[in-house]
């Protein structure tokens, strides 16, 4: 009904301020034939109808169903009504990568660049900020990973469909054989996109059976400083496989929010293990105080222990691992991979953790598994907010 009286308004509008067209009340018209006017003064009242009413249209609207009112309408831009709600892109700045990762034209150092608030909603309504899903980051041993299995693919499949469901992964048991072998397998990761990353060491461990360490990551998910990345020196030669140290931060959150933490990628020789595994503790102590101010170490790695074993030997009940009486071969029989977290100073860890089986997820023969690799991998999930900020989200 409100359509149909705006349409009359703008005409009853016009009758009053125009002498062009008739009044209905006035006693002197006479309806004959020839008094009814010419079709030229008919089609300029016509003219004169559809102009006043689309004017009338353009600057005033009515409010009110039971007492009609008219207003004129606020003059607005038709660009301010369209709101962009898409953050602007980051900045890259310098960077160096003094430890091995993929292309070496990228220049970007997340942690000295922040995001852009995206514009207020001009309507007044507070847009609730999504809370970014929890951090799944996994250790995973790829019992001799090397060019037989990249290029078997019933290996290459499995080991780049494990990786994507994970937002970190540190592998260990590269064969240093082929320089370019993780930055094939990240390709057939990404499978055309250029989603996944990865920091690599160099070559360590005896000269007859060289390894690498690698972190395979999701950028969208997290993101690496790779000024801040490096290998723990031991020139007493402690520790047979050089531990691989890099700095990481969670990409979804503002900068000033976001997670930031050292992830440490061990490799401990089976035959060395009891020596090895004592200096855990000193190197968490080291690592945390290796001038970034960085309190929140993950280890995760190939421990060639168990939980029952870890647990004390890198302080007790404040040192939590992520598998506990749990088996991480293919076989079910010994625990040997894990990620140890002090709950004392990164309280991000949520408390989740398991192996994957991934032979069981999807189906494999235990000829099949075994290609891919003996052991499982193992995963803890955290708060992709700074413990200290969850408040502010």
């Amino acid at each position: 009904m409100l359509d149909d009286g705006a349409a009359c308004l703008p005409a009853r509008r016009e009758r009053h301020s125009s002498d062009l067209s008739p009044k209905l009340s006035d006693p002197q018209i006479d309806m004959s034939e020839s008094d009814r006017g010419n079709p030229i003064q008919a089609a300029v009242v016509v003219l004169l109808l559809v102009g006043g009413g689309w004017y009338f249209l353009r600057h005033y609207e009515i409010e009110g169903l039971d007492e009609v009112s008219i207003n004129a309408k606020a003059e607005t831009d038709e660009a301010s009504t369209f709101i962009a709600y898409q953050e602007q892109p980051i900045i890259p700045g310098p960077s160096t990568r003094p430890v091995g990762g993929a292309a070496a034209t990228e220049t970007e150092n997340p942690f000295t660049l922040t995001r852009s608030v995206p514009p207020s909603n001009s309507s007044g309504l507070d847009l609730k900020r999504r809370r970014p899903a929890n951090l799944k980051v996994a250790s995973w041993a790829l019992d001799g990973f090397g060019p037989t299995k990249l290029a078997n693919p019933v290996a290459q499949q499995n080991v780049a469909r494990v990786v994507r469901r994970f937002d970190i992964v540190a592998l260990q048991q590269i064969a240093s054989i082929e320089r370019d072998l993780v930055s094939r397998l990240v390709d057939i990761i990404n499978h055309g996109e250029t989603r996944y990353d990865y920091v690599l060491s160099k070559s360590t461990g005896p000269a007859e059976r060289p390894e690498q360490l690698a972190f395979i990551f999701d950028t969208t998910r997290v993101r690496v400083d790779r000024q801040q990345t490096y290998t723990v020196q031991d020139p007493a030669n402690q520790i047979t496989f050089d531990p691989l140290v890099a700095w990481f931060r969670a990409a979804e959150p503002p900068a000033n929010l976001a997670w930031t933490f050292s992830l440490v990628n061990l490799r401990i020789d089976l035959a060395r293990a009891p020596g090895e595994v004592a200096l855990l503790k000193e190197m968490m102590t080291a690592i945390r105080n290796d001038g970034r101010g960085e309190d929140d170490v993950v280890f995760a790695g190939l421990f060639q222990a168990d939980d029952a074993y870890l647990i004390p030997s890198l302080g007790g009940e404040k040192i939590h691992a992520a598998v506990s009486n749990r088996p991480t071969d293919i076989f079910g029989k010994y625990q040997t991979s894990n990620l140890l977290v002090d709950t004392a100073l990164t309280s991000e860890f949520v408390g989740r953790g398991g192996v994957l089986d991934y032979a069981r997820v999807y189906k494999l023969t235990a000829a099949e598994a075994e290609s891919v690799s003996s052991q499982l991998p193992v995963y803890a999930e955290f708060s992709a907010i700074e413990g200290a900020h969850v408040e502010q989200w």
